[in-house]
C-alpha cells in the first residue's frame, strides 16, 4: 500500500512502511543523516535529519517517524535549519581543537556542514585520541569519530553480524573499541571493511586512501562463488585504487568480505604476465602473439583426438569456458576437458545428476535467511564464503532460526550453533544415516514427498535399518543425543524449512559421493526440498565454478549438463556446422594424470588453473606433468604449472575483460571491463579464438566461422541458443535485471529461485541411493604417522594462494603457514606454540609455525591449502580417489611432527 505527504509542499508518494527520511530521499530532497546508511535500519543517533511536520510539536528526527497520509513536512523553514546548523556545530567540536578547518575531508560530514554554511565549529574540539593502526589494512581514528554508531550497526546487526566494534563508554568518555579495548588486529574483526564503507566522516580509513578517481564501474567479485557484487574505482593512471560494495546485489546484498574489498592488488602485481614466452633451448622466451601462436598451432596438430586434453578455468568467465571446451571438442577432437570442479564438488554434481537430474544448488542465499534450520555441515563458511555466513548469521540473530554446525574442527560458526556435532573425519555416511533412521522411527517423514516424488525408498530404508544411535555413536564419536536432537530439528523446523549446506569437507573424502547421496537422502525423507526457506546447497568454492560447468568445461556433458550421446552429439553438431565430434565421454583430471604417466596423453592445454598447486601429492603430479611431450598453459602469473610448460600464454585477470560469472546459487551476474589489459595480455576466449582460426586454415579443416566472435556477447548468444537452462538469458536482460537465476527457460521467464516445486530434471520421482559407511579414510595414523592431517582454505587467502600471495593487504593478515593442532598435541611432540615445525607424510614435507588452538582435537592437525614460503599442504595429502566422481581425499592422510634444527625453506 502507497501514502502520499508533502515535502516542502511537493507531493510524494512511498511505501507505507517507509519513514519520513525515506520519502525525503526519494523526493531527492538533501537532508544530513550522519548515522543513516542506506542499507541499514535507523537508529536515531546523530539527530542531523532533523525535521519540522504539522502538526507535531518539536523537531523530531526524520529517521524515527513513519509517513502518515496527508503528512506535511519541512525540511527548508530558517527555524529547522538552525536546529539542524547547531547540531552540525556540537558533532563537529568533537574534532580535536586543530581540526577547525578539517571537516572539509570528513566525507559526509563535511557536505552537511557546507550545505548549512559552517566554515568553522564555535566550540574547542575535544581531547586527541591514540589512533588505532594495529590492523594491516585501515586505521581507526577516535579523533575523527562522532559516534554515529554506522560502524557499530555495520558490524553487529546491520550487516556482517560479527561484533568485533562497539559503543564503549558514555556521554563524553564515549568511544568505539573493541572487547577489553585491545587493538583491533587482536579482535575477532576479519577486516572486511564493512565499518570503513559506511563512516561518514574518515575516521575509519585505509592506510593508503585512493585518490584521482576518474570512474567506478560495477561488476563481479573474482573469488569464492557467493558472487557479490563489487564497485571498481579507477585513478587516472587507469589502476584499481579501491573496491567498494554494491548495495543492488540481490547475492551480497552491500556486503564484502576482506578479499573482494582488499584483494584486487594483484591486477597490477609485477608478476603479471605481459607477453607470451616459447621455451627455447630449455628458457621461456618472450615472442610476439604470431610467433607463439603458429607454434602452438603447430604442436597441437600433432595431438588431435585422444593424446590431447585440456584443463579449463573456473575463474574464467561463461563465455571463456565455452569457447575452450568449443575448441576441444570441435576443433582438437577431445572430450578430455575438466575444471577444478574435480578437486571439490565432482561427488555432489555426481550424486545430484544420479537422483535429481541435475548437478546445482537447489535453493537461493534467501533461503538461508528463511529458513528454520540451517544445517553446515563440511564447511568453514566464515573463512570460505563470508558474505554467505553473514547471511546465515542474520537467519539465527534476526529470526530465530536453528543452527547445526557439523565439523570436526570448531569453527567459528559453532558460537550461533544450537548444536555441533564433531564426528570423527571419514564418518559422515554413519553420522547421516543415524539421521535418517531418527526421522523413520521418530514419525517425523515427509511421507506426501516420500510417496508422491521419490522412488526407491524401500531399498534404502533397509540398509540404514542398522544404523542406530549407539551404532552412530561408536562409529562417528558422537553423542547419541545429539545425532537425534540434530535430526529432529532438521525435520521440523521452528519455522519454515530447512537447508542443508555443505562444502568440501564433505567430498574430498573416497566416499564423498556417498557422503553427497546421504545428505540428499535425508533431504528426501525429511521433505526439505523444493519450498522456500529449504533445499540443498553444496557451496561451490571458485567464482565461476558453476558458470564452468554449465558452459560445458565436463567431460561428459554438453553446455547446459547435456550428457554426451547420440542425441547430443547430433544437436551440437548440426548447431556447430556439421563437422565431426567425439562421440565418447572424456576422462576426468584424475585419469587425464594416469593416462598422461602411461603416455596415453601427450598434449594438454591449461586455461587459469594451476594443478601443481592443487593436485594432491604434488611430488608425484609434477613428475606426471614433465612426461607431457607439449604442454601450453595460459594465465595471469607464472606459477608452478607454467614454469614447466612449453608455451605461456599471458591472458587477463577478470578486471580486463567482459563477460558473465554464475554463482553458486545459479545467478548469472555481469563481468564488466574494468581497466585496460596489462601488456599484451588477452582475454581468455580471443586467444582461443585466434589460435582455432589459425590451426583450422593451417589444416584446411574450414571451422574458422565457428570462431569468428568478436564480443562476449556473441559467444553468450550462440551458447545460450544450445542450452536450454539458460535459453532466456541476454546480455540485455543482465544490464536492466542485474542476475538471472537459472532455469530461465525463455525471455518473458523471471529465473527460478528455488529448484524442484513440482518435478525433477531426471523425471518426476527423485531417487534414493543407499550406502554404507565405508573405511574412514585410505590412510589412517600409524606408529609412524600418529597424526591424522585435515585441509581447507582460510580467511585471507585463496586456495592456494596465486592470487592472494600477490595481494598485499591479504598476505599482511596471513603471511606463513600455520600448522594448527591442540596444546596436549603440541606437549606430547615437544613443540611450543609459535615454534617453527616440520609435517611429514608418506609422500613430502612442509614446514610452518605451530598454532596451539582449542579448534583442534587431540591426534588432529590442520593446514591450509595456501602455498606460503614454497611450503603447501598438498605436498603431504593422499591422492586416493573417490570411485564414482574421481575426486582425490584431500581431507584425511596420516602425518608426523618433526623438530627443525633447520628450516628446508626460510621462514623470513
Amino acid at each position: 500500500m502507497s501514502i502520499t505527504l508533502s515535502i516542502n509542499g511537493y507531493p510524494t508518494t512511498v511505501s507505507e512502511s517507509a519513514t519520513v527520511l525515506d520519502a525525503i530521499n526519494q523526493s531527492g530532497t538533501y537532508i544530513s543523516q550522519l548515522c543513516k546508511d542506506p542499507d541499514m535500519k535507523p537508529i536515531g543517533a546523530c539527530r542531523t535529519c532533523l525535521v519540522q511536520i504539522e502538526g507535531v510539536r518539536g523537531y523530531p528526527a526524520s529517521c524515527a517517524v513513519p509517513v502518515s497520509d496527508g503528512m506535511s513536512v519541512w525540511t527548508d523553514t530558517p527555524e529547522v535549519q538552525a536546529m539542524r546548523k547547531g547540531v552540525l556545530e556540537l558533532t563537529l567540536a568533537m574534532f580535536p581543537s586543530n581540526g577547525a578547518n578539517g571537516h572539509k575531508s570528513y566525507k559526509e560530514l563535511s557536505i552537511a556542514a557546507d550545505r548549512h554554511g559552517i566554515t568553522a565549529p564555535r566550540w574547542e574540539g575535544r581531547k586527541r585520541e591514540a589512533v588505532d593502526s594495529s590492523n594491516p589494512v585501515f586505521n581507526i581514528a577516535m579523533e575523527s569519530c562522532i559516534l554515529c554508531q554506522r560502524c557499530v550497526q555495520a558490524c553487529q546487526d546491520g550487516h556482517q553480524f560479527i561484533g568485533a566494534i562497539d559503543l564503549l563508554g558514555t556521554g563524553t568518555q564515549g568511544k568505539i573499541g573493541t572487547f577489553a579495548e585491545r587493538p583491533l588486529v587482536e579482535s575477532v574483526c576479519t577486516t572486511c571493511g564493512q565499518c570503513l564503507s559506511v563512516c561518514p566522516t574518515g575516521a575509519i580509513e585505509v592506510k593508503t586512501p585512493p585518490s584521482n578517481v576518474e570512474k567506478e564501474v560495477t561488476t563481479t567479485c573474482p573469488y569464492c562463488g557467493v558472487g557479490c557484487g563489487i564497485k571498481a574505482q579507477v585513478d587516472d593512471t587507469d589502476r584499481i585504487v579501491a573496491m567498494l560494495d554494491d548495495p543492488d546485489n540481490q547475492s551480497s546484498i552491500g556486503m564484502l568480505c576482506v578479499k573482494g574489498r582488499f584483494g584486487y592488488t594483484f591486477v597490477n602485481h609485477e608478476d603479471r604476465l605481459t607477453a607470451p614466452l616459447i621455451r627455447k633451448d630449455g628458457i621461456l622466451t618472450e615472442a610476439s602473439w604470431d610467433e607463439a601462436l603458429e607454434y602452438v598451432a603447430d604442436n597441437l596438430a600433432k595431438y588431435r583426438g585422444y593424446e590431447f586434453s585440456t584443463l579449463c578455468s573456473a575463474k574464467a568467465t561463461n563465455e571463456d569456458g565455452y569457447v575452450q571446451q568449443k575448441f576441444a571438442r570441435l576443433l582438437m577432437q577431445s572430450n578430455h576437458i575438466d575444471h577444478c570442479t574435480r578437486l571439490c564438488h565432482a561427488p555432489s554434481v555426481e550424486a545430484m545428476l544420479t537422483s535429481l537430474g541435475s548437478g546445482a544448488t537447489s535453493n537461493s542465499y534467501q533461503d538461508y535467511e528463511e529458513a528454520g534450520c540451517l544445517v553446515i555441515i563440511g564447511s568453514d563458511a566464515n573463512s570460505n564464503h563470508p558474505v554467505a555466513a553473514s547471511r546465515m548469521r542474520r537467519a539465527v540473530l534476526e529470526r530465530g532460526a536453528k543452527l547445526i554446525v557439523i565439523n570436526p574442527r570448531r569453527i567459528d560458526m559453532c558460537d550461533f550453533a544450537e548444536l555441533w556435532l564433531r564426528p570423527r573425519p571419514g564418518t559422515d555416511v554413519a553420522l547421516l544415516n543415524a539421521m535418517a533412521k531418527v526421522i523413520l522411527d521418530e514419525n517425523l517423514v515427509d511421507w506426501d514427498f516420500v510417496n508422491g516424488r521419490t522412488e526407491e525408498f524401500e531399498n534404502w530404508r533397509s540398509v540404514i535399518d542398522g544404523y542406530t544411535l549407539d551404532y552412530a555413536e561408536s562409529l562417528t564419536g558422537v553423542r547419541a543425543d545429539d545425532i537425534a536432537q540434530a535430526a529432529r530439528i532438521y525435520a521440523e523446523p521452528p519455522f519454515s524449512g530447512s537447508c542443508l549446506i555443505w562444502g568440501m569437507g564433505i567430498t574430498q573424502h573416497m566416499m564423498g559421493t556417498a557422503n553427497a547421496h546421504s545428505l540428499l537422502n535425508l533431504s528426501f525423507v525429511a521433505g526439505q526440498l523444493g519450498k522456500p526457506g529449504s533445499g540443498i546447497s553444496p557451496l561451490r568454492g571458485q567464482n565461476n565454478v558453476q558458470g564452468c560447468g554449465d558452459a560445458g568445461c565436463l567431460p561428459d556433458a554438453f553446455p547446459g549438463y547435456q550428457r554426451i550421446g547420440k542425441d547430443t552429439v547430433s544437436k551440437f553438431r548440426q548447431a556447430w556446422g556439421n563437422h565431426p565430434l567425439p562421440d565418447e565421454a572424456g576422462h576426468v583430471i584424475t585419469e587425464m594424470m594416469r593416462d598422461i604417466e602411461n603416455s596415453r596423453i601427450k598434449a594438454m592445454y591449461v586455461t587459469g588453473e594451476n594443478p601443481l598447486l592443487s593436485e594432491p601429492n604434488l611430488n608425484h603430479a609434477e613428475e606426471v606433468l614433465q612426461k607431457l611431450e607439449f604442454l601450453v598453459v595460459q594465465d595471469i602469473f607464472l606459477h608452478e604449472t607454467a614454469q614447466i610448460a612449453d608455451v605461456v600464454l599471458p591472458a587477463t585477470s577478470f578486471a580486463e575483460k567482459d563477460g558473465t560469472f554464475t554463482n553458486s546459487e545459479r545467478r548469472v551476474q555481469r563481468v564488466r571491463k574494468v581497466v585496460e589489459p596489462i601488456g599484451d595480455s588477452r582475454p581468455d576466449w580471443d586467444i582461443l579464438c585466434d589460435l582455432a582460426q589459425r590451426m583450422s586454415r593451417n589444416l584446411g579443416l574450414g571451422m574458422e566461422d565457428q570462431f569468428a566472435f568478436t564480443h562476449p556477447s556473441e559467444i553468450w548468444q550462440e551458447m545460450a541458443g544450445n542450452t536450454p537452462i539458460i535459453a532466456g538469458i541476454s546480455y540485455d536482460r543482465l544490464e536492466i535485471e542485474g542476475g538471472i537465476q537459472w532455469p530461465c527457460p525463455t525471455p518473458d521467464h523471471p529465473g527460478t529461485r528455488y529448484l524442484y516445486e513440482y518435478d525433477f530434471p531426471r523425471g518426476p520421482r527423485a531417487k534414493f541411493v543407499a550406502f554404507n559407511q565405508g573405511p574412514q579414510a585410505e590412510e589412517m595414523p600409524s606408529r609412524r604417522f600418529p597424526l591424522i592431517l585435515n585441509t581447507g582454505r582460510i580467511l585471507y587467502h585463496w586456495h592456494g594462494g596465486t592470487i592472494t600471495r600477490r595481494a598485499d593487504n591479504l598476505l599482511a593478515r596471513a603471511p606463513e603457514l600455520q600448522i594448527s593442532m591442540s596444546a596436549d598435541d603440541g606437549a606430547k611432540f615437544e613443540v611450543s606454540d609459535g615454534e617453527w615445525i616440520r609435517l611429514k607424510s608418506r609422500r613430502g614435507v612442509l614446514e610452518g609455525r605451530a598454532n596451539y588452538t582449542d579448534k583442534m582435537r587431540q591426534g588432529e592437525v590442520f593446514v591450509p591449502f595456501v602455498k606460503l614460503q614454497q611450503h603447501a599442504a598438498n605436498f603431504l595429502t593422499s591422492d586416493a580417489l573417490d570411485p564414482y566422481s574421481g575426486i582425490p581425499e584431500y581431507k584425511v592422510c596420516a602425518v608426523r611432527i618433526e623438530k627443525v634444527a633447520e628450516p628446508i625453506h626460510s621462514a623470513d
